[in-house]
């Protein structure tokens, strides 16, 4: 699993699989899940962080291998706590630097 965090956009994205996007499901207006071509999931995009991430309903509606779902669990489950996981995690911040638009 691999965490980037937009700093300027606020939006998180986990990354589960290198596989190419085939479509984007809106979960609810704070989060998107990206599918590959047999419906597993490539990635989570999150942009509003502050809300609770819908874990149930996406673990509940697309498949997630097994030890995805188990450090998505650990990590993001409510009441819960990363723990020992940040070690295991790949975590990086980034700068979308501003893209000028011709007038």
């Amino acid at each position: 699993m691999r965490l980037k965090y937009d700093l300027d956009a606020g939006a998180l994205y986990i990354g589960l699989a290198d596989a190419a996007v085939a479509r984007t499901a809106q979960i609810d207006e704070g989060t998107l899940v990206d599918l590959d071509k047999d419906g597993n999931v490539v990635g989570i995009e999150v942009t509003a962080v502050e809300r609770p991430l819908p874990l149930g309903l996406i673990l509940g509606s697309y498949a997630v291998p097994a030890h995805e779902e188990a450090q998505l669990r650990a990590y993001f489950q409510q009441g819960g706590s990363a723990g020992g996981m940040a070690g295991a995690l790949e975590i990086s911040a980034v700068r979308i630097p501003a893209v000028p638009v011709p007038a």
